[in-house]
């Protein structure tokens, strides 16, 4: 008689074996936390016998950390395929933080175990952020270079404005809602900021209109206003 060590769950994943343990992991470090999951309860949310994780993982804390890349990656991809469908940047814009906040709003635990991630896993913390950053970089540099973003800003700097506006809108309107979707007027007014904040290549400065408003200011004038 041979001795089973993996079996399919009941729900009929079709997933490979370190997919549902990852899958699995997830939910329970969300659900509970990280001090009250266990291996054992991972293996039985992804009905696998208990013997199987330590083939894929070598303890709960290196399961931990793939589940902090995972969910990057899963970011990441989600927001490529929407970003496929845009011929713009405030186009790519909308479309980036819809996919991000349409997944938050999916998998809304996400939240709880990237904090819990700062204390337990520093490393995967800070790199789960630089990872969005720098993509989110590499657009806006596309976006100045194409004349659609002001070039005179950093692109890390903006990049990190992106990755602050998603994570707190998408946290107030999908974490502290338990899984709500962010309304489609709150992502319109998200955009109504980043156009006015971060609008096309400014044109350059007129030199005459620049030394009359100086005179003017200089006499008490207000040039603005016409004769």
């Amino acid at each position: 008689m041979s001795l089973v060590t993996s079996r399919k769950p009941a729900t009929g994943d079709e997933r490979p074996p370190a997919q549902r343990l990852l899958r699995a992991a997830e939910q329970l470090f969300g659900e509970l936390s990280y001090r009250h999951t266990t291996v054992a309860g991972i293996c039985a949310r992804a009905g696998m016998a208990t013997g199987s994780f330590y083939a894929h993982f070598s303890s709960k804390a290196e399961i931990f950390a793939a589940v902090i890349r995972q969910i990057n990656a899963d970011l990441r991809t989600a927001m490529r395929a929407a970003l496929a469908e845009a011929d713009n940047q405030r186009g790519r814009e909308r479309a980036a933080f819809r996919a991000y906040f349409d997944l938050m709003s999916q998998r809304p635990w996400i939240y709880r175990i990237v904090r819990e991630a700062e204390f337990l896993a520093p490393g995967e913390f800070r790199e789960y952020y630089e990872r969005l950053a720098r993509g989110y970089a590499r657009g806006v540099r596309a976006a100045q270079l194409a004349g659609e973003v002001d070039a005179r800003y950093d692109p890390e700097l903006i990049a990190y404005v992106y990755t602050g506006l998603g994570h707190f809108v998408g946290m107030r309107w999908a974490e502290w809602t338990a899984g709500g979707r962010v309304p489609d007027d709150v992502l319109d007014d998200l955009m109504l900021v980043l156009a006015r904040g971060l609008p096309p290549t400014a044109a350059p400065p007129d030199p005459a209109t620049d030394a009359e408003t100086e005179r003017g200011t200089a006499t008490g004038t207000d040039v603005s206003s016409g004769p």
